[in-house]
Order: C-alpha cells, then structure tokens, then sequence
C-alpha cells in the first residue's frame, strides 16, 4: 500500500523535520501542499510531484489524500483537525496540540469515532536520550527523585509566532508545551497542581514566557521558560532529574539541529553513562505513517496522550492571571 500524504501548512519545520522523512520512505507519496503562500513551495512541488494549493478543501476531498501533517499555526490546530478528521484523514499534528482542554477532548472522542489516527508531533519522545532517560527512571537507576528543573532559553523574534491571534501564547505556548509533555511522560506519572508566573510582552505581542511550578503528588519541578535571552543561548532546553542516587541531565547541544543528549551523574559526580544527541530528522512523522500502515497499534504520542500538555498550559496562565495561584491540573 501507498500512503497518500498531504501537507496542511508546510513552513520552515515542516521542511527541516517532516519532508526528510517522507522524501526517504518509499511507501508514501506526498500528494498535495496547502499552504497560505503556495508559491513560496514551487520548488518543492516540483521535486516531490506535489499538487499545490491554498485552499483546505482540495487536500480534503475523497480521494485527494489518506493523511494530513499539519503544521499550520498554534490556535489554528483544532479547526484543522476538526476538519480532517470529518473527512475522514489520518492526522498528524504539530506541537502544540491544541489550546484548550475541551478541544483536545473534543477531538480525541471525534477520531476514535471516525476510526481515523489522531498523533501529536511532540518530537522529543523519540530522541535515544530521552527515551533512555524515561527507561532509567522506571528502573530507579537514580534512586527516589527529589527535584526536577528545566530551563528553556529563547524563542522565535518574528512572525506568527508573536502575534497572540495565531500563535495563543508566547514560550510556554510555543516551547514549554514540550516540557508539559515530557515531564509526565519521564516520570510516569501526571501533575496534580498547577501555577505560573508570565511576563507580559510588548503591547500587541505574546507574552515573554515566565516560570511554571508543577506537583507531581509531592514532586515538585519547576519550569522556566523564558524568550529575549542573549549571550549565545538562544534557543538552549535542558531538563535535570535529581534523585537520590544520582542525576540525570537531559539537553539539546546548540550545534545540533534536531535531538537531545542524555548524561547520567552518579552520586560522586561522576559521568556513568552518555548518549549522544541524533540530529536525524523525522521520526514522529515515520511513527504516524507506521501506525497508519497497521504496523503498530497506536502512535507514540496519540491525542489522548497529548491532553495532559493541554491542560497543564492551559492551567498555567489561568494561574499567572489568578496572581499565581496554585490550580488542579
């Protein structure tokens, strides 16, 4: 079988990330590219064989396609979505998710209904150090952990990105998602309570992002996420899990494209254990194909699995316009 593919959106990541892994699988054709500025794609186009348009509804047509990548921006995911799947395609969407919790249960119900494949791309799940680090915390390689601590460092200067009509949100919208995501998955367990501080932007402007504190039923981690960092940082994610008997540090090297590297600390401080960052590009989108193919029986990370990250970004600037109060997740 051949898997049609189309691109709903199809911008700077979706070339870095997406296009690769489609340009290198064999049992996919890339049918159609929708994108606001088609013309920008001509190129493109041309090498894949790639039908061109702006306009949603020739990619949604019987026939035109059997899944959609979407990559379009952040508060238009659930339209999009919402229309693929009465469509009847395979989904794949860009992080984040959605931007509301009614949305991404809205969604997750319409799916399984329609028997279609709904993913979130939240790429770091399948990065060798994260995957690594998530098996070494289930088998208490650092012992009881006491504290968690991320930082992410930068974000984008221009564009949709910073207008709140399409982007819904500065860092914590664009990058914390990540951590909202990663951390429950690591850890293997789900945030109870919520607060967050936000730094408001330039009038007009997304906000500059701020500092998340979650609670994992006494765990407590703290997130900061901040944009408007200089000093050769921009852009820089880490993630330190302190245990007992041990650290585990988790961040993505600023000479690397894509992936993260994993280091585990023992208790003197010495390195026990590395694994390199993989800047290979695309394999969420190879896991959507795979499980749209029937080679697996659910994707990495499904909608239902990306409804926490809703919630918890949600939750938090519920939280910074409540003076911080701490709120259920």
């Amino acid at each position: 079988m051949t898997l049609s593919v189309a691109f709903l959106g199809c911008g700077g990541f979706a070339r870095r990330y997406h296009v690769p892994a489609l340009r290198g699988d064999s049992r996919v054709r890339l049918a159609w590219i929708c994108d606001a500025a088609p013309e920008r794609l001509r190129p493109l186009a041309a090498e894949t064989g790639a039908r061109l348009t702006a306009d949603v509804a020739d990619i949604l047509a019987p026939g035109a396609c059997d899944a959609v990548i979407l990559s379009t921006p952040h508060t238009l995911h659930a339209e999009h979505s919402r229309r693929c799947i009465a469509a009847g395609k395979h989904v794949l969407v860009d992080k984040p998710f959605v931007m509301h919790e009614r949305e991404a249960a809205e969604l997750t119900a319409a799916a399984a209904a329609r028997g279609v494949v709904g993913a979130v791309a939240f790429t770091r799940r399948f990065d060798a150090g994260s995957l690594r680090a998530r098996e070494r915390v289930a088998a208490g390689a650092i012992g009881e952990i006491r504290h968690v601590a991320t930082v992410q460092l930068g974000y984008e200067r221009s564009g949709w990105f910073l207008d709140p009509a399409l982007g819904g949100g500065g860092p914590f919208t664009g990058r914390g998602a990540h951590m909202a995501d990663l951390l429950p998955w690591l850890l293997g367990r789900a945030p109870t309570l919520v607060r967050a501080v936000v730094r408001p932007g330039a009038p007009g402007k997304a906000d500059e992002g701020g500092f998340i504190e979650l609670d994992f039923g006494g765990l407590r981690c703290h997130l900061t996420c901040l944009s408007g960092v200089t000093g050769g940082l921009h852009m820089w994610d880490e993630i330190r899990l302190y245990g007992e008997d041990g650290l585990l540090e988790l961040k993505r090297p600023l000479d690397v494209p894509l992936g993260w590297q994993l280091t585990r600390w023992g208790r003197g401080r010495e390195p026990l254990e590395t694994v390199a960052a993989d800047a290979t590009p695309g394999p969420a989108t190879r896991d959507f194909v795979d499980t749209v193919l029937g080679l697996q029986p659910a994707p990495a990370c499904s909608f239902a699995d990306a409804q926490v990250s809703v919630r918890v970004i949600e939750r938090a600037f519920e939280s910074a316009r409540a003076a911080g109060r701490w709120l259920q997740v």
